[in-house]
């Protein structure tokens, strides 16, 4: 429920209302934040849903990391507005709330935490050859071999953290239909969603020629609650079973991931205690009740709240349906070609001149926008994994056409999808060859 417009509110603020939360200048004890415990992706049911997640959220892990840009891109000298840009590509990647800090000696992790899986990519990385004619496919995958046989480097000498904070929907219900996949995943769907960020904004600074490394929930050589706290995202509070890091509007319901750089940011102040009522009255009573110019409020915070996962928050259901498409399908006429017809291939071929061949190689065309072309590096990682081997068996739960496709729209809403349909693949929508 929305009573309130946010049209004219600045993206950098993001959908929460921190802006009204109470900032101290001193820094909170750093000793008393409860220690980072790593999260490991592996579940003895094999269809929980984090099992498939495990190599999605190895390959951000292993692209955390990469080279920099020599040239240094023409940036504000403004710090602010370099933290208000920071925060809301964050916010564009679907980040619920974002703040900065500067480092001290003492976030780093004695130990950090390694993601065991990412031996496994290396492996794969180093042995399989892609399928493809994306372009600037060949350059990906090389820049991915390098920095992966690379020697481990240190980042203790970054200066500066953009910390992201992603909050959890509401928990599948017990018998709730099409949640059989989704039991116990909340904190690795907020690692990966996360480590996504994480992975192209540290690849988008490096883009602009500074030193940038994403830390995850499996994967970090720092302390990702004490830079939570240090950026002003959570507080500690004492639990019953000890102190616990808590956000002012989601509670401990969130997962964190952060970008470590040599990038010179304003920082964010870090929580005050809300001590009095009438600070009280200011961050949590009508205006946050309400939603006065701000995406969340207390009515709509926690997604799905009302609404199952397999019907998505939209309600499809309330669509008129026909039995076959209103549009003329004429299958039997429908010629099927080669992949190599495809325009991007054409491109890359010469097909249509040597003014679009050289906006095709390499890519040329999506490094026109550092944002877009950020994201093309792990977009050119998947690809290693969108394929692999299929189970020898099919359990008896999985035969039952109505429960697989309320599992797998739960899953793909319960990731973020907005619209999820489903239909059937008949032969003419595939091409005649593939790339290769």
């Amino acid at each position: 429920m929305k009573l309130f417009s946010y049209k004219n509110r600045p993206f950098h603020l993001g959908p929460y209302p921190l802006e009204r939360l109470p900032r101290s200048h001193c820094m909170p004890d750093l000793a008393a934040v409860p220690p980072m415990q790593a999260l490991r992706f592996h579940r003895e049911n094999d269809s929980n849903l984090v099992n498939a997640m495990r190599r999605y959220q190895a390959m951000l892990d292993a692209i955390r990391d990469g080279l920099v840009k020599k040239d240094r891109a023409t940036i504000p000298g403004d710090l602010a507005e370099r933290s208000r840009h920071l925060k809301s590509f964050g916010y564009y990647q679907d980040a619920s709330q974002a703040g900065v800090c500067r480092i001290d000696r003492d976030m780093w992790l004695y130990q950090p935490i390694a993601n065991a899986d990412v031996r496994e990519l290396a492996e794969l990385l180093r042995t399989q050859q892609t399928k493809t004619l994306a372009a600037g496919i060949d350059v990906i995958m090389a820049e991915l071999k390098e920095s992966m046989s690379a020697a481990p480097t240190r980042s203790d000498h970054h200066t500066h953290a953009l910390v992201y904070l992603y909050e959890h929907p509401r928990d599948p219900g017990e018998n709730e239909p099409g949640c059989d996949w989704l039991r116990d995943s909340q904190a690795e769907r907020a690692s990966v969603r996360a480590s996504e960020t994480a992975a192209i904004l540290s690849n988008y600074i490096r883009l602009l020629g500074y030193e940038a490394r994403g830390h995850s929930a499996t994967c970090s050589d720092i302390d990702l609650n004490r830079l939570a706290v240090a950026a002003g995202l959570a507080q500690v509070t004492q639990g019953s079973e000890g102190p616990v890091l808590t956000n002012p509007y989601t509670g401990a319901r969130f997962g964190l991931c952060a970008i470590t750089t040599t990038l010179e940011l304003e920082p964010d102040l870090p929580l005050a205690p809300a001590t009095d009522l009438a600070t009280r009255w200011h961050t949590h009573g009508p205006a946050w009740w309400l939603g006065q110019g701000f995406a969340k409020n207390r009515f709509n915070q926690v997604a799905y709240s009302k609404r199952q996962y397999r019907d998505g928050a939209y309600p499809f259901e309330r669509s008129k349906r026909v039995e076959t498409p209103t549009t003329l399908i004429d299958e039997p006429r429908i010629p099927r070609v080669p992949k190599r017809t495809d325009m991007f291939a054409r491109a890359i071929f010469g097909d249509m001149g040597k003014q679009v061949q050289d906006g095709a190689r390499n890519g040329n065309y999506v490094r026109k926008s550092a944002t877009s072309f950020a994201a093309r590096r792990p977009l050119g990682a998947f690809v290693l994994l969108q394929d692999g081997t299929v189970a020898d068996s099919i359990c008896a739960q999985a035969r039952d056409e109505r429960r697989n496709a309320d599992n797998i729209k739960a899953a793909l809403y319960f990731l973020g999808a907005d619209a999820v349909g489903i239909s059937r693949c008949p032969e003419w929508a595939y091409y005649s060859h593939d790339a290769v």
